[in-house]
């Protein structure tokens, strides 16, 4: 479908509108592999306040989850389906586990789950044909990356990653921590999760807390709007930080979700005071689906430029970048840009690649009244849901 075919309408979605759009994207999930629409009735709570407050379903954490029209509709030249080469990096891993892209770092993945889908999910191509998998599979999958780690010694680093690892029960976490922890070559292991946006309760379990605190996890959160920080994962942060895990967050910039400066600015700002401490801003990736959610490099480098402006070096010290088959590059990285093809092209570690930018024609930039609807309090400060 080209770019232009796919224009969008400017009138919002109502809730009674919505459960066609979710059908119609459930027959697409199963023709094109895409994850299923799924949410937690925590999460659940928060949208439904935000529907009631707007009357329609396109505010930022409806749009985190449910699909628009635009997800039905709209592409945009370049999508491809795996965007960073997951699977040209999997080195003989039978499991489907184990991706290493640098010398100094894998990836590990020991389950498909997530406790909720993001519609804007870029690994959608690789969960969508995993099966679920029990604790004889994660064991299986252990064995495979101790003997990689062998393999592979200039790996100091293992990133635990999925779908989501804290959808593990403890037991096989402890069997994937537990050996890593006291691994000799590794000195840094790492563990992404949104679990605790979508499922808080998942880290109530003090034994839990503590299994990630005597492994030295960092813990990297993927936080990508302020209404995600409610008093209860707030509590739960405070539970985290308490035990002496370390606290690190990371998100993509998402059209209609959290795209203006302001709401980073807030974004970032409430993370700090959280002791939550933000490593990267990241571009969508261009892959199947994912135009409604892109902006123009271009506006990427804009918002980049007001954040570190207008708002003190602790918050804007965040990297922007993307992520590419040649690794993380940045605008620094540029060495071309061709409007005409509307491509940018990038080189790191001597290598280029070719980026098929967002066409600044479909770019719909979100709307400040939307994007932080409910505010209350303090001017410019809002609090983050119910």
């Amino acid at each position: 479908m080209s770019a232009v075919a796919a224009g969008t309408s400017d009138a919002r979605v109502t809730p009674a509108e919505q459960p066609v759009l979710d059908a119609r994207f459930t027959k697409l999930a199963r023709a094109e592999r895409l994850l299923p629409i799924k949410v937690t009735p925590f999460f659940r709570k928060k949208i439904d306040a935000e529907v009631a407050a707007l009357g329609h379903t396109e505010g930022p954490l409806h749009r985190m989850v449910y699909p628009t029209r635009e997800r039905l509709t709209l592409r945009a030249p370049g999508e491809v389906r795996d965007w960073v080469d997951d699977r040209d990096n999997m080195p003989g891993s039978s499991s489907g586990a184990i991706v290493q892209k640098y010398a100094d770092r894998v990836l590990f993945m020991p389950t498909s789950t997530c406790a909720a889908h993001c519609q804007y999910c870029f690994r959608q191509d690789v969960l969508s044909g995993w099966e679920a998998r029990g604790l004889a599979a994660v064991d299986a999958a252990m064995e495979e990356l101790l003997a990689h780690l062998d393999q592979h010694p200039a790996t100091r680093e293992v990133i635990l990653s999925g779908g989501d690892p804290m959808t593990l029960p403890i037991k096989a976490l402890a069997r994937i921590l537990e050996p890593l922890a006291s691994h000799p070559q590794l000195n840094s292991l790492r563990l992404h999760t949104k679990t605790i946006a979508f499922a808080p309760a998942v880290f109530d379990d003090p034994a839990k807390r503590a299994l990630l605190a005597a492994a030295k996890v960092r813990l990297v959160f993927h936080f990508a709007h302020p209404y995600e920080l409610c008093e209860r994962v707030r509590g739960t942060i405070a539970a985290l930080r308490a035990d002496g895990i370390r606290c690190y967050n990371q998100f993509p910039l998402l059209r209609n979700i959290n795209d203006h400066a302001e709401l980073l600015s807030e974004h970032l700002t409430l993370l700090d005071e959280l002791e939550v401490r933000n490593l990267s801003v990241f571009m969508p990736e261009p892959i199947v689906g994912s135009a409604p959610f892109r902006v123009p490099f271009g506006r990427f480098e804009q918002l980049a430029d007001t954040l570190n402006r207008t708002t003190p070096s602790w918050i804007n010290a965040t990297r922007f970048v993307l992520d590419t088959p040649v690794g993380k590059v940045r605008r620094e990285d540029v060495v071309a840009r061709d409007p005409a093809a509307g491509t940018i092209t990038f080189r790191r570690d001597g290598r280029t690649i070719d980026y098929p930018d967002f066409p600044a024609a479909l770019d719909r930039p979100g709307k400040l009244s939307t994007l932080l609807w409910r505010r209350q309090g303090t001017p410019g400060r809002h609090e983050p849901g119910p």
